[in-house]
């Protein structure tokens, strides 16, 4: 697998709770290398409770880490979106960041969220 994909994190929820957007999408990347930000995982875990299904979730994923190089990438990205008049959630940007660095499409139900962000390619 030479090609790395990276989950948002309605993706993970589509997954987690097997529904047809999720299985759909797991078909779409089942060639992929997969992997899950330290961002998603945050909102993952901001669920009150039954985090086993998380956690079996994780376990079958790579993570990455939201680092120096994707900070400075985020202020990159948050300056051109700036100048395009174009605004985004700041969790967003940081996955989108986390992507672009680690050379990650971006696997994303919410499209119109990053459709605007250079560098990035969406599935």
């Amino acid at each position: 697998m030479d090609q790395k994909v990276c989950l948002d994190t309605d993706v993970c929820v589509e997954i987690l709770k097997n529904t047809e957007k999720g299985k759909i999408k797991q078909k779409e990347i089942e060639n992929y290398e997969t992997f899950i930000t330290t961002i998603s995982i945050f909102e993952l875990f901001l669920r009150e409770k039954n985090f086993y299904p998380v956690e079996r979730l994780l376990s079958d994923v790579n993570v990455l880490d939201f680092t120096e190089i994707g900070a400075r990438k985020s202020s990159e990205i948050l300056k051109n979106l700036k100048n395009k008049d174009k605004i985004t959630d700041m969790r967003d940007l940081f996955i989108a960041a986390t992507c672009i660095v680690n050379n990650c499409k971006l696997a994303t139900l919410n499209k119109k969220h990053f459709e605007h962000i250079d560098w990035l390619e969406l599935i």
